[in-house]
């Protein structure tokens, strides 16, 4: 049998050979890690609009291929990311919600895991949930009827006391342009549309948020359709010279 000496001095032994291989174990992973710089994924919300409330929410986390697993996290806009903070996790880089609520509403990253390392942080994303105000009241003067190269001005205007608006151009299908206003005054957004070409033809909607929670958002309004065309110089409208011309016909029998 060993003396107490001798076990003492092997756990001694023992112990610095237990540190060394800790220490070995630590510049291994630190060397993996850094040989295993995984990029960021690539984050996607869809649709990339308001979400209306019970709607379909799909979020995207586009890494490596054939990645292990992916996280989600959702920041606080005051406070920094901690990735202590709870997330969710999935075997699929696509989150899927179903049935949107308020909770969904909020400012989200993802990151992916590969081979046991996790990647960088993506670029954050901001997922804006609608219909949690009533809708804002949307108008254009001098109407939805406008040739080209004139202005048209759209006039959006809560009831509720929203102080932020977005007015959206373009259809789901097609995809939309968001247009700030100039300026907000009396829970109302003025948005001029100078030299109207062809091109701002189209649907127009609004939405109004408040500047304090901003991923809570408004229905959207109705929608208006802006329409008009130019008419070419010379150009001699069709139903005035229906008119002149009936006029002198009735003018003519009434002659004979």
């Amino acid at each position: 049998m060993c003396s107490r000496s001798a076990w003492e001095d092997r756990l001694r032994t023992m112990g610095l050979s237990l540190t060394a291989l800790l220490c070995l174990r630590f510049l291994v992973v630190q060397a993996l890690e850094d040989f295993y710089d995984l990029p960021p994924p690539r984050f996607e919300v869809e649709p990339n609009y308001p979400v209306p409330l019970g709607k379909t929410l799909l979020l995207r986390c586009l890494g490596a291929y054939d990645s292990f697993s992916y996280r989600l996290y959702k920041e606080a806009l005051e406070e920094p990311l901690s990735l202590n903070d709870s997330c969710q996790e999935n075997p699929s880089p696509v989150f899927h919600f179903p049935n949107v609520t308020q909770a969904q509403a909020g400012r989200f990253r993802c990151l992916y895991n590969f081979h046991s390392f996790w990647s960088k942080l993506s670029e954050p994303q901001d997922v804006l949930v609608a219909d949690l105000f009533e809708k804002p009241f949307l108008w254009a003067t001098p109407g939805l009827s406008v040739p080209l190269g004139e202005n048209v001005t759209f006039r959006c205007n809560s009831s509720v006391g929203l102080d932020k608006f977005i007015l959206y151009h373009g259809t789901p299908e097609k995809g939309f342009k968001t247009i700030n206003p100039q300026s907000v005054r009396k829970n109302e957004a003025i948005i001029p549309l100078l030299n109207k070409t062809e091109e701002m033809n189209g649907n127009y909607r609004c939405y109004g948020y408040m500047s304090s929670e901003p991923h809570y958002w408004s229905a959207a309004s109705d929608v208006l359709v802006l329409s008009g065309v130019a008419l070419p110089p010379g150009h001699c409208n069709t139903i005035h010279l229906i008119h002149v011309v009936l006029a002198l016909a009735a003018l003519g029998i009434l002659l004979t």
